[in-house]
């Protein structure tokens, strides 16, 4: 059952429209509404969706097992009728399902799956005086536009529970924050509900009725405002709503006695029976008193419990626990209230805490911290739990053997009967995940989907985060659909990222999956696998995320052929370290198809750099991507892919290339920047570039020096494996800029076997060009003033030895003094 998670949003809720992420794109078909929204399970339910680009349905892709398409009934461009079958042995909550076409598949919407059969809002019902009649056990579909309030009655015994319960914000469309109530006969609230912890902007409630009689229900937008996509689905009945669970998780595979609370503290107890496997999105929903229509939060873990045993509000009354691993559980139950627990350490340990309060829907704010037995504070923490902000988490390294305790409080030091917490003590779990990248700006849903063109290929980036894990992983892709296979083998421990390359044959039927994709170790002895955590949102409205959600399963279909596919020229040479490659793609058009192809490359491993995206203009059939590599580049022998992107018509088709190797090496040669060379504008000179070392080679390299405009002129040289230094002539004239020409570097073109390398040497060599330096002044015609008449003229002094550069460059700073 997957949970959602609530981002920390500002308590004032914004009720601007919210447009869901991806649902403007062409990417794929548009998947606006789906009405109803939910069903009762156990059921067939008549759905009608909404969105574009529909008219070539093919079927849905149910992100969680348990649904039917039962028939298909009208399929039009902007609509679609069909009829979905609810397994009975569904949990109530809600589940992702997606369409899929022809052509594509859509972002994600979610469905409820109910215990209560569904009914319809019938306007008008904005009247107190003229409620529409509602059956209790009921959920009712409505919708609340600008400054609408919906009435409902209901008629009750006294002493009868009443309990209301509403999905608004969940429901997937807008910011949508409903204000629910209950109202007697003189229009008086006897309870009512906004906000919840649990839920956040969903509100749930429960009564007791005073007297016999008939109650009105009101639903509206908080703030009175309301919209054309502001549906809800409100619950009635006599439900028990429990606020809380204690314990709030447990060990795997166990049988677990629990207690659901409710917010006046009241509990029943019930044993529960918990997954084999770890799971995030557990719910917990109980089997007596009524269930009701949502779960509570419940951590599945490999840990075993430890309960608090009251008082443990000092380190003289500190509950004991057996140790690392384990899971810390218990209730801040009243104000200032503070839970001790007691551990033995052993030094050189690195402990990690975290603290599940608001994420399992508790209203606790937790401040956890570590002290030693002379309540020395080894560290503390109060908010950064991730994700719900206001929970915890601490990592702490023990210095020496001895016992250790566990603090927790809240922060603003509240208490009551639903403050419970987990908190989970651990050394660094091994723990491996992957993900795909955003690829657009605030939008969660673009391209995170595998739709595989008949004949072609899908690529999809991801990145692999670990922690205490090494070594290689192999892709193990179950249930794929007809016809498909994942090209990868192996995920190599060294690496942080890879593309993922998915391919049909020409005859695979269209057809389409949820995968659950993993990775297991190549080393038998390595049980920790590692899963897809994908998350979405699926409430924004510009930077904040109200509500998102995570998913472990990958959508993957296959759709119509491709108009066009790609191809990666394979290099004949390697690219050597700091140097450069053009690498080739070319397309093949189908016969009358001319629109310009956006080319993306979807992955270089470390040390290789180059443009992300390139295009294949109209009507041709080539373009090329400039493989950049630095001096650290590992030798070895990469997969390169590039994904294709064209306005198809009915919105955009990709197609991905095959596999390309291309192979990296050690360089040929490399050198140092060359030494700084000056010259007058208008004047030659010489760059000398010094060769640190050379593999060998046959015949020889053509150099050039990069870099400078063409109003200066650099001759290239030609050098050979015995070549240790080499030198360019520099020309200038008198259009060279003045100044100095930096981040210089020679261009050598080695030949190898299977072509030429272009290796850069000398990067970062600067060439410095000065202002011609004037002309002297000629000298006067000097006469001696006691010359006599008929004497000759003594002769004039000798000329001045002409100064070198370096004399006038010390003469010039000499007169600016």
């Amino acid at each position: 059952m997957k949970v959602s998670r609530f981002s920390t949003a500002a308590a004032a809720v914004s009720a601007c429209a919210l447009a869901l992420a991806g649902s403007a794109m062409a990417a794929y078909p548009g998947f606006s509404t789906l009405k109803p929204n939910g069903a009762q399970r156990g059921t067939d339910a008549k759905v009608t969706i909404t969105g574009e680009r529909l008219d070539d349905f093919e079927g849905m892709i149910f992100m969680s097992p348990g649904f039917t398409m039962k028939s298909v009934d009208k399929v039009e461009k902007s609509k679609v009728e069909l009829t979905l079958g609810v397994g009975a042995d569904i949990p109530p909550g809600y589940y992702m399902m997606r369409v899929r076409t022809k052509t594509g598949i859509s972002h994600m919407r979610p469905f409820f799956v109910g215990q209560f059969p569904n009914a319809e809002e019938k306007e008008p019902n904005n009247d107190f005086d003229a409620p529409q009649a509602a059956t209790m056990n009921t959920t009712v579909e409505g919708l609340v536009t600008n400054e609408d309030v919906d009435y409902y009655k209901v008629t009750l015994k006294k002493g009868e529970r009443l309990s209301l319960e509403v999905d608004g914000l969940r429901l997937g469309y807008v910011v949508f924050d409903p204000y629910i109530a209950v109202l007697n006969k003189d229009r008086f609230e006897i309870a009512n509900s906004d906000d919840t912890i649990l839920h956040r902007q969903d509100g749930f409630l429960t009564m007791t009725a005073p007297e016999d009689g008939d109650y009105t229900i009101m639903i509206r937008e908080s703030s009175y405002r309301g919209a054309g996509n502001n549906y809800y689905r409100l619950h009635i009945g006599n439900f028990r709503r429990p606020e809380a669970v204690y314990p709030s998780g447990g060990k795997i595979g166990s049988t677990t006695k629990v207690r659901f609370i409710d917010s006046t503290g009241e509990s029943f107890e019930e044993e529960v029976k918990l997954p084999a496997d770890t799971d995030e999105r557990y719910m917990l929903l109980p089997k007596s008193q009524g269930a009701p229509p949502s779960g509570n939060p419940f951590r599945v873990s490999a840990f075993d419990n430890t309960l608090e045993a009251e008082p443990n509000n000092d380190i003289a009354t500190a509950t004991t626990s057996a140790g690392d691993p384990i899971a810390l559980n218990g209730i801040i139950g009243e104000a200032k209230d503070v839970d001790v627990f007691k551990m033995p350490l052993k030094k050189g340990m690195k402990l990690d805490l975290r603290c599940y309060a608001q994420t399992l829907g508790s209203p606790l704010d937790p401040v956890i911290g570590v002290m030693n037995e002379k309540g020395n504070s080894l560290g503390n923490n109060d908010d950064g739990g991730g994700l719900r902000r206001l929970d915890s988490k601490l990592t702490v390294n023990i210095p020496a053997d001895g016992n250790y305790f566990i603090r927790v409080t809240d922060h603003l030091e509240r208490g009551g009967p639903t403050f419970v917490y987990r908190l989970e003590v651990m050394a660094s779990e091994p723990e491996l995940a992957f993900s795909s990248p955003e690829y657009s700006v605030n939008d969660t849903h673009l391209r995170q989907f595998v739709a595989v063109p008949r004949g072609g290929r899908y690529a999809t980036l991801v990145n692999v985060s670990r922690n205490n894990v090494s070594g290689d992983y192999k892709w193990v892709a179950p249930n794929l659909p007809p016809g498909v296979k994942l090209l990868n083998d192996v995920m190599p421990g060294s690496l942080p990222n890879t593309p993922l390359v998915f391919e049909a044959t020409a005859d695979a039927p269209l057809a389409g999956a949820a995968v659950p994709i993993k990775l297991t170790s190549v080393d038998p002895a390595v049980k920790t696998v590692g899963k897809l955590r994908q998350e979405f949102d699926m409430v924004r409205s510009g930077n904040v995320r109200y509500y998102s959600e995570i998913d472990d399963n990958l959508p993957v279909a296959v759709v119509e052929e491709a108009p066009y596919s790609l191809e990666i020229v394979k290099p004949t040479v390697p690219l050597v370290a700091q140097g450069l490659m053009d690498l080739k793609v070319v397309a093949k058009r189908k016969e009358g198809f001319k629109a310009p192809i956006r080319v993306f490359m979807m992955w270089k491993p470390p040390g290789i750099s180059s443009l992300g995206e390139a295009t294949i203009a109209e009507g041709q059939n080539e373009c090329t991507f400039v493989l950049d590599a630095n001096a650290n580049v590992a030798a070895g022998k990469w997969n390169f892919v590039v994904m294709g992107e064209v306005e198809g018509g009915n919105g955009r088709v990709y197609n991905a290339s095959p596999f390309c190797e291309v192979t990296t090496a050690p360089a040929y040669m490399t050198a140092p920047a060359m030494a700084l060379a000056a010259v007058e504008q208008g004047k030659e000179t010489e760059l000398t570039c010094k060769l640190d070392g050379t593999l060998p080679f046959n015949g020889d390299a053509e150099a050039s020096v990069i870099g400078v405009p063409d109003t200066i002129s650099i001759e290239p040289a030609k050098i050979n494996k015995d070549t240790k230094e080499v030198s360019f002539k520099v020309k200038t004239n008198e259009k060279s800029p003045i100044g100095k020409q930096g981040n210089l570097f020679v261009m050598v073109k080695v030949p190898v076997e299977g072509g030429i390398t272009t290796h850069r040497i000398g990067v970062g060599s600067t060439l410095r060009i000065d202002k011609p330096r004037a002309a002297p002044a000629a000298a006067p015609a000097q006469v001696a003033a006691n010359t006599k008449p008929g004497e000759a003229p003594k002769p004039a002094a000798a000329p001045a030895k002409p100064l070198s550069r370096l004399e006038q460059l010390r003469a010039e700073a000499q007169a600016k003094k």
